[in-house]
């Protein structure tokens, strides 16, 4: 097994969740950290038993010198110079979710990973590697549901502290809960369902001057006699769910994160079978794991390209312009691209 120097760039809360990924895997170990917060930097490289670099770019200018690939989990606005700079310096990628703050930087940046194709990327859309949300692929792609009718997402909880962090500063985030936490659940549609497009949103505006507190968006997933319907939630201003739903003609799957080891599945004459899986906190190891792998020269498996996360923040900025028409904010140009 090929063994892997990993750098975290950003020291923060999904920075220690990667830490805690690497350390359960063989052959994938944590050498760098970068932050420009020093206190930060310092503790989590300590954690890690780490080198402590003061920037990310102190820490990409040495190169593959230093480390083969990083995660990035710095807010979205700081993305794309990290990334080019990494790119150039033949660094391998993992970018947290969204790829971008804005459309315009998600699709440069996807160019960016074409430009540099010899170099592996992937964006952290971590619930791909959750084992109930593979199996739920599996059997509806071996037809075990029937047709495909409708795909629901709920991420949601009543976590009123958004109102004053940097996820709901828009300059900062791009959005809010929708484009944080609703690209999960974009991600998972096109993941499961095929290619998706947002068709209708609602948004909620709980905290004046931030991004949405909460989002109901309609879009239409899967293509041909397979295309579906679809459902997404999310919200930092509500009660707690956090459940994923595929309905066929002839079954449905209930996955509900608050129970990790059991998928339901009901049959239309009210039969349920309990399906026990792994439970879904395996996903950022699982991640990991394929990222390293690809990093080594292998399959990227199940991970998410840079080009499907910019089919992504295409898709929120949709939702966004059609929602934003009506809110306080008042609208906003669309932003139109082909990714």
């Amino acid at each position: 097994m090929t063994s892997i120097r990993l750098g975290l760039i950003g020291a923060g809360g999904i920075a220690r969740a990667h830490l805690s990924a690497a350390s359960s895997l063989e052959g994938v170990s944590v050498t760098a950290v970068a932050d420009t917060r020093a206190e930060a930097c310092h503790a989590l490289a300590a954690d890690a038993d780490a080198e402590a670099f003061a920037s990310a770019e102190a820490l990409l200018r040495r190169g593959t010198d230093a480390v083969d690939a990083v995660v990035i989990c710095t807010p979205p606005n700081a993305r794309l110079s990290i990334v080019r700079l990494a790119l150039e310096n033949s660094v391998a990628v993992l970018a947290e979710k969204p790829l971008a703050h804005t459309l315009e930087d998600a699709i440069e940046l996807s160019e960016l990973a074409d430009t540099f194709a010899h170099v592996p990327t992937g964006v952290g859309y971590c619930h791909r590697f959750a084992p109930a949300v593979i199996e739920m692929k599996r059997l509806l792609a071996e037809g075990d549901l029937g047709r495909p009718v409708r795909f629901e997402n709920v991420f949601a909880c009543h976590f009123p502290a958004m109102a004053e962090r940097w996820m709901s500063d828009r300059a900062v985030s791009g959005g809010g809960s929708f484009l944080d936490t609703g690209c999960h659940s974009l991600d998972l549609c096109q993941f499961v369902m095929g290619p998706t497009r947002v068709v209708g949103a609602v948004y909620s505006h709980c905290w004046p001057g931030r991004g949405e507190s909460n989002a109901t968006v309609l879009v239409r997933a899967g293509v041909g006699s397979k295309a579906a319907g679809g459902v997404i939630c999310s919200g930092w201003a509500e009660a707690e769910r956090f459940t994923v739903d595929v309905i066929g003609t002839e079954a449905s799957l209930h996955y509900d994160y608050m129970e990790p080891a059991r998928l339901l599945r009901k049959s239309v004459d009210g039969d349920t079978q309990v399906i026990t899986v792994e439970t879904h906190e395996v996903r950022f190891a699982r991640q990991l794991r394929a990222f390293a792998d690809a990093v080594g020269g292998g399959s990227h498996g199940a991970l998410c390209t840079f080009a499907e996360a910019a089919v992504v923040n295409r898709e929120a900025a949709r939702s966004a312009d059609l929602a934003n028409t009506d809110t306080p904010s008042g609208p906003r140009t669309p932003v139109m691209a082909s990714v």
